[in-house]
């Protein structure tokens, strides 16, 4: 069952001006908050009580943006004079965030309006958390809620203002208003049993990717789990367990980094983070795994990253959650969201980059599909990226298919003979031959439209590490499903170019055809897929490798892409554009990339072997 999740907290961004007066304001030039105006069909508008808690993101301007960018690639690149050469965060504070005089400064005038201020150590993010009244009288706003096409939203008609010389080091105020769209990528099929199995053991992966002969199996190291929902340790520990592994509580630590959760659009269980925790644990057996929990919204989402960079402990870090980019640009459309995100998150993530630490992120599970909403909140479905996969400094994790021959209850076989990029396209054979079985059942009709992530951004620009690699910014396409999600019969294929940050980078199996134990006391053992479990079993195999060598492997992308050139290739090329799809982008036979694989699958023995 695939988790669809409306978050909370938009990202206001805010500029400063000229004519400095003590009270001049700086007003928002680059996003406006909700307005009932741009709003259609809302309901039970009611005024924020004046004595709620709101919790806010100051989001400050980075120094030295360009440079930036240069040292995550030097410091991630072999051969360049600062290879490893990775910052501590207070360097990294040093020399790209906002002065301890300036945080000093915001932090003292936020307390005067009655804030509580926590600033983190990037001198990037503050979070200030205040009464609705103090946030109204401080930003010269109004919030209101009301309901929103079933959905509870918080929004200003006002557009937030500062004295500017408080706006001066400010980009973003992040949380005025809420309506996001984030989804978990968990993909758990109906199966269920009463004891873990062993097709389903998460070591299996080990065994497939050729990950036996490493040693030391992550000790030392720490892997972090980006995460929206609950910790029970118990759970965990029990599935290790069972799966003959070592199951202490004490390998657990879980890092709360604040926010709130807005007008019950959460997630109340804790399925994503059992199933996440358990990989990683499971494939690192030695490693700790340390769970930063966040709000499940944009102020979460940035204090959860800040806080994991700003620690330094964890040397890989997985995330598991996305957001469709045709979603992001129907909110930019429509004035709902600064155009800023994208650069807010894309600062943080190259701060980890720029630390050595490896960020691995869910591709999603619908293919090449993702959502975008109209004026009025509803939905649709397009060619579309997933953020923060598209991101260029974090390795997308995409999903296979191994081989897999069964018989359908319906008496008609299907036959998977060698591993291929996760589609339903799959199942396209079985489906023509018994369209009403298919019909009749959700889960099998779900299964026909899943597949792995996979496409070209059109948010971030094509990456220093992807360019001149045969197989990005072109394509192989076939149109799988008919405009009405139900799939087509032999479609011929489509070639084309784009230019953006192509994505996968690797894959491994994600379908829950083929896919592996998860074990939560709510609802036993299950059979789970999606490529949110391929993120966190990357971020393990991260530690595990840290663990034999001094200096962390860093963000891998430049030395993957590098490496997949090379005689010395990790990688098994998925690039039939045959029987490879993920609904949409197909393999380029011959080419050592392609949007429904990336760069294929890997060996990581002799991954460990050839990366610097």
């Amino acid at each position: 069952m695939r988790i669809r999740i409306l978050v909370a907290g938009l990202i206001v961004g805010l500029g400063s001006f000229g004519g400095v007066t003590a009270m001049a304001a700086s007003t928002s030039t680059l996003a406006t908050p909700y307005r009932e105006s741009q709003l259609s069909n809302l309901k039970n508008v009611k005024q924020v009580s004046g004595s709620k808690t709101v919790t806010l993101d100051l989001v400050l301007n980075s120094r030295n943006s360009a440079e930036l960018t240069k040292t995550a690639y030097a410091v991630n690149t072999s051969g360049n004079k600062q290879f490893k050469s990775y910052l501590t965060p207070k360097q990294f504070r040093q020399k790209f965030g906002q002065s301890t005089t300036t945080t000093k400064r915001l932090a003292k005038y936020f307390k005067a309006h009655k804030f509580k201020v926590t600033t983190f150590n990037d001198g990037l993010i503050m979070q200030i958390k205040g009464s609705t009244a103090a946030v109204n009288k401080t930003f010269a706003t109004k919030l209101k809620t009301a309901s929103y096409h079933g959905k509870k939203i918080q929004f200003s008609k006002q557009t937030p203002k500062l004295p500017t010389n408080v706006a001066k080091p400010i980009k973003a105020v992040v949380g005025i208003t809420n309506l996001v769209k984030m989804s978990s990528l968990a993909d758990t099929t109906s199966t269920s049993s009463d004891g873990p199995t062993s097709d389903g053991a998460p070591q299996n992966f080990l065994k497939q990717y050729d990950a036996t002969n490493l040693g030391n199996q992550g000790k030392g190291e720490t892997i972090g789990i980006i995460s929206f929902s609950k910790v029970n340790k118990s759970d965990i520990t029990h599935f290790w367990s069972e799966e003959g592994i070592s199951s202490s509580a004490n390998r657990i630590s879980v890092k709360s980094t604040g926010g709130m959760d807005v007008w019950g659009n959460v997630d109340p269980g804790n399925e994503e983070t059992s199933l996440d925790v358990e990989q990683a644990g499971a494939i690192a057996p030695k490693a700790n795994v340390r769970v930063y929990t966040a709000s499940l919204s944009d102020v979460g989402w940035l204090n959860a990253f800040a806080t994991a960079f700003g620690e330094n402990k964890a040397s890989s870090l997985s995330l598991s959650w996305g957001l469709s980019e045709g979603v992001l640009a129907s909110l930019n459309k429509y004035n709902l969201i600064t155009p800023l995100y994208g650069s807010i998150m894309n600062t943080l993530l190259a701060q980890g980059a720029v630390q050595g630490v490896s960020t691995f992120a869910a591709t999603g599970d619908t293919g090449a599909y993702g959502e975008e909403l109209d004026k009025n909140g509803d939905t649709s479905e397009g060619i579309y990226a997933n953020f923060p996969a598209n991101n260029p400094w974090v390795t997308a994790t995409g999903g296979t298919t191994l081989p897999v021959s069964g018989t359908l209850a319906n008496g008609v076989k299907v036959n998977i003979s060698k591993e291929r990029t996760w589609g339903g396209d799959a199942l396209f054979g079985a489906y023509f031959q018994d369209e009403n079985f298919f019909k009749k059942n959700s889960d099998l009709m779900d299964t026909l439209q899943s597949g792995s992530g996979g496409g070209i951004s059109t948010l971030y620009a094509t990456p220093q590490y992807q360019k001149g690699v045969s197989g990005v910014n072109t394509y192989n396409a076939r149109q799988y499903l008919t405009a009405s999600g139900l799939p087509r019969s032999n479609p011929s294929l489509i070639t084309g170019k784009a230019s953006g940050r192509n994505y996968p980078d690797v894959v491994a199996n994600a379908d829950p055809i083929t896919g592996y134990d998860e074990y939560t006391s709510t609802d036993g053992w299950e059979t789970t897929g999606g490529t949110s479990v391929v993120a966190p079993q990357f971020a393990a195999m991260a530690a595990v490798i840290n663990s034999n060598r001094s200096k962390r492997m860093g963000l891998w992308n430049p030395q993957l892409y590098a490496l997949a050139q090379t005689s010395k290739s990790p990688f098994t090329k998925l690039d039939s554009d045959t029987d490879n799809g993920n609904l949409f982008y197909v393999g380029q036979p011959g080419k050592t990339y392609n949007q429904a694989a990336g760069l294929g699958t890997l060996d990581f023995d002799q991954l460990a072997k050839v990366f610097k």
